[in-house]
Parts: C-alpha cells; structure tokens; sequence
C-alpha cells in the first residue's frame, strides 16, 4: 500500500480502537470496509480478526465484575461458535450488499422506534426464544464478513443493561466469535507470513487507543451512555446501507 493508504488505514483502526473502547464495538465495523478497498475482503477480515481477540480480552478484564449482570450469554455463545465456523465457510460466496442492507434495515428500525419509545426493552421471554437465532446469525456475520457488532450490539442495547454489563455481553459474544474464527482461518491456512505480520501491526494504534476509548466511557451515566451506543447503531446503520447500494 501507498503512504497515503497506509494513513487512511491507521485512523480508521484508530477511530474503530477508540469507539470499541467507548461502546464495546466498533472496531471491525470502521476497519474492514476501509482497509478491504485496499486489500480486499477477505484479506481484511483475516487481519483484522487477531486484533478483535486482543480488544475484547482487555475489554472483558476492564469489565469482568459486570460478569454476573450479562444476560443471556451461555444461549447467544453456544449458537453463536456455531454460525462463525459457518461464517467462515461463506466468507467468499456471501452476498455482502443483501447482509448490508439486511442489518441497515434492521438498526434504523429499532433506532426509530427507541426514538419513539426510549424505555423500549427486550423482555425476558422474548430474550429467551431471540437470543439463540442471534447468536447464530451474529457468528455468522463475524465469521464471513468480520463484522457482526451491528446485529449483535442492536440486540443487546434492547436489554437496557447498565453501561459495563452492556460492554461486557457483546465483548464476550464478540471474543467467542473473533476466537473461534482465528482457529478456523489457522486450520484452513488462511494466514500467510504477510497477512500475521499486518494482523499484528494493526494492533499497535488499538493497544495505543482502545484505552481512550475506555476512559471516556467511564465519564458517561447510563442515559448518556445509551445515546452514544444509538449514535454509533446508527452511524454503522448508514455505513451499512451505502455498502449495500454501492456494492
């Protein structure tokens, strides 16, 4: 890659780093589709995979007494390992424009509606029958397109959970998704000397700023919390939806 490339690549993993840090997601959803119009797809979504383990290793430590307060978890990982081997499998027939505008719409449609109802929430025995499918379709996403925090992260801000127990679900749904896809990508010889040695440079501007993002996140209440989530649903709702139609 040109300078100039290397440049846009390194402040959209840094502009990623720093919102995953705030809302618990974020990274792969800036990061992929910048650095897949330079190297590809698949080459993006394989460097940007090891990374993914790293940010929410750390955000599950900051968070590991949330733990108890995660609802839902054991249902969404168990379906969710599952859909990211799959993911895998596909990640090269996939119609990526279909899975954009799919989870556009679905986003704009639960914005819309908390705008209407802010004390919109996923009650419990919704939660019980939705949360499997979500997991799957969320490990699926991760699996053929690196991304699944849109899906994931739109569910889980249903649960109107306090801020550290939201980051901590979608982290440990994104950490089993980001590990089970690594070991895939490792037993199908995914990764060449080039693509490690990018995965891991990758990691310099997320080890620098993913902590930003942290601190930040520790200066918002609750109710300030949840709008900066929206905020970003939204923003990754349009990001989405211009994939899908220029796609």
């Amino acid at each position: 890659m040109s300078a100039g490339a290397v440049a846009v690549v390194l402040v959209a993993v840094v502009i990623g780093s720093i919102t995953k840090g705030v809302t618990g997601s974020g990274l792969p959803t800036v990061a992929i589709p910048v650095m897949a119009g330079f190297i590809g797809v698949e080459a993006a979504v394989i460097v940007m995979a090891f990374p993914t383990v790293v940010t929410n290793s750390w955000l599950l430590w900051e968070h590991r007494h949330e733990a108890r307060n995660a609802r839902h978890l054991k249902r969404m990982l168990a379906t969710g390992a599952a859909g990211s081997v799959a993911g895998v499998f596909i990640l090269t027939t996939l119609p990526a424009a279909v899975l954009s505008l799919t989870l556009a719409l679905v986003i704009f449609t639960y914005a819309g509606y908390s705008l209407v109802r802010p004390d919109v929430a996923i009650g419990e025995r919704s939660a019980r029958v939705l949360s499997p499918g979500v997991g799957f379709a969320g490990g699926i996403a991760q699996g053929a397109t690196g991304i699944a925090g849109p899906l994931v992260a739109t569910y889980v801000h249903g649960f109107r959970l306090d801020p550290g127990a939201y980051v901590f679900t979608i982290a440990a749904q994104f950490q089993v998704f980001a590990a089970v896809q690594v070991a895939t990508f490792l037993a199908l010889g995914r990764y060449t000397v080039d693509l490690a040695l990018s995965s891991l440079l990758a990691l310099v501007p997320v080890v620098l700023f993913l902590p930003v993002g942290i601190r930040l996140a520790r200066r918002l209440d609750a109710r300030r919390f949840h709008r900066v989530v929206l905020i970003v649903l939204v923003v990754m709702g349009g990001k989405l939806f211009y994939d899908g139609i220029t796609g």
